[in-house]
């Protein structure tokens, strides 16, 4: 089995930080599963972090096109799951409508294995703004009733990639926004962004007060292994109803060319 993982980081600009993701999904994917790594372009935040950018609904549809260009690179391709590794989910439910393989999300993966480890979660993310645009999504995916809201702890994105390697500080500023999310009734803690959660995972972080705390590349994997087994079996995602209503190829390729998109690859696979 191969998965296509799609970040929201720029390719080539973290490599220590792919690296890690690579070994990582080695170390948790099962026997036979190809975990391969994809990035935005190089280039695509500028002077800006990442974090700074994505919390813009304008710049996150245009990151979209380039998520739903990559999913129709990986149907055609022969990949047997596609996965958004951003918690904010960017193009998720796009990129079910226009491809037949598995697509999963990082937020959406989460969440719902952190509602199998307890009755409420949290997510504790940084960087203003996401706290409400998670909160959104909490709601968009019917999950306000098992959610406390978005805890923010206060470092940038700077403070998270120092503590990839030096974690202590991170991690006691993660602990204490995670005390404040179980007081408030959290009993499962998702890190926010996979960012965050890698540094959580390198350091070893895997309860607080015995509170569990959902590692967000194992959850994702995990779920697009899952689908991907469901899929060989023919359950496969709906059809019915406007979210999830795939177009032809010849009409995807159509609309591409009037709007100016790159040609890409359309497998036209199999009815799903």
């Amino acid at each position: 089995m191969r998965i296509w993982y799609q970040s929201l980081i720029g390719s080539g600009s973290a490599p220590g930080y792919f690296d890690g993701l690579s070994a990582h999904a080695r170390r948790v994917a099962r026997p036979g599963v190809e975990v391969h790594f994809h990035g935005l372009p190089a280039d695509a935040y500028g002077k800006h972090e990442p974090a700074d950018v994505v919390v813009y609904p304008y710049i996150a549809s245009l990151h979209m096109q380039f998520i739903l260009d990559n999913a129709l690179r990986a149907e055609a391709e022969g990949y047997e799951a596609f996965a958004v590794g951003s918690v904010q989910d960017p193009g998720l439910e796009e990129a079910r409508s226009l491809v037949g393989i598995p697509v999963v999300g990082y937020g959406e993966s989460a969440m719902h294995f952190a509602c199998l480890l307890g009755s409420r979660f949290a997510v504790i993310a940084f960087q203003k703004g996401f706290d409400e645009m998670l909160d959104l999504r909490i709601r968009r995916l019917g999950l306000a009733e098992r959610a406390v809201p978005t805890v923010l702890i206060d470092v940038n994105y700077g403070d998270v990639s120092k503590g990839l390697l030096e974690p202590a500080q991170l991690v006691a500023q993660f602990t204490e926004a995670a005390r404040r999310a179980i007081t408030q009734g959290a009993q499962a803690l998702i890190p926010g962004q996979l960012y965050l959660s890698e540094a959580m995972s390198r350091a070893g972080v895997t309860r607080i007060d015995d509170v569990p705390v959902v590692d967000g590349l194992t959850a994702t994997l995990k779920m697009a292994e899952a689908m991907a087994d469901l899929h060989r079996l023919g359950i496969r995602v709906t059809r019915r109803g406007y979210l999830h209503a795939r177009p032809a190829p010849d009409m995807i390729e159509h609309v591409r060319r009037v709007h100016g998109r790159p040609p890409v690859p359309v497998s036209p696979g199999k009815k799903s």
